[in-house]
């Protein structure tokens, strides 16, 4: 091999890496900078999901778990967190976990925690049992969101509330649950980075804000969930 052709292979090969390696960077770069300012995690305290249980010790709701699993993934791949701890409520010890960065999943039917949070944060909509079963209802007007079924699939909805830990504020809590099993499962869509973009651009993601998201499962096809109300609040000053 001639040293000319050594030198262009050399070349070519550095070319591939480098321009290889800059498509890589500005891929994360345009999918890590929106999930980070919908995060705005304190990087400094650990992520810990707190997901339901049942009685302190059975078997945790498969969407709970499955959802916790969306949310270690997409904090692995989109802002290179790997260490998320998974707690169920019943073992959750507010002494041990109340500085972390908190994801609560799962509404208060499974979640005991749910109800610790809400009542701290005082968000705009909360769950409430009507008709024997939970629905997502503002705390202001008579605006209500719930399971419904029909011949052509099922619609869900899901609560999902973004907010500074209350007993941390350079902390985060964020809050999901569903209605029903299918919201629960698809709440982790939002903190993908095509969401993200969306709920940057609309909403000043800085401040509390609470969402309720329209689920379907139309035989079989979910659509990309919608935004069908939503606030943006003030948290209670604490202590």
């Amino acid at each position: 091999m001639s040293l000319d052709l050594a030198v262009n292979l050399t070349a070519s090969l550095i070319a591939f890496l480098v321009g290889y390696g800059t498509r890589n960077l500005l891929t994360y770069y345009r999918n890590s900078r929106p999930v980070a300012r919908l995060w705005r995690i304190d990087r400094h305290k650990p992520v810990t999901a707190v997901v339901g249980s049942v009685n302190g010790g059975k078997a945790l709701w498969e969407a709970d778990a499955l959802a916790a699993m969306s949310i270690r993934l997409s904090l692995a791949r989109d802002l290179k967190i790997h260490s998320v701890g998974t707690v169920s409520s019943s073992s959750f010890r507010m002494a041990a976990y109340a500085e972390d960065n908190v994801v609560v999943i799962g509404g208060p039917a499974m979640n005991e925690v749910w109800e610790t949070y809400a009542n701290r944060l005082d968000a705009p909509y909360e769950f409430r049992i009507i008709d024997d079963r939970y629905r997502i209802v503002a705390r202001e007007g008579d605006a209500s969101f719930g399971e419904t079924r029909s011949v052509e699939g099922k619609e869900d909805h899901a609560l999902v509330v973004f907010a500074c830990n209350p007993c941390e504020p350079r902390s985060r809590v964020v809050m999901m649950a569903g209605c029903g099993y299918l919201a629960t499962l698809a709440a982790p869509l939002v903190l993908s980075p095509e969401f993200a973009r969306e709920l940057n651009r609309r909403f000043d993601t800085a401040k509390p804000l609470a969402l309720v998201l329209s689920v379907e499962d139309v035989r079989g096809y979910m659509p990309k969930p919608k935004i069908v109300a939503w606030a943006q609040f003030v948290q209670p000053s604490q202590g």
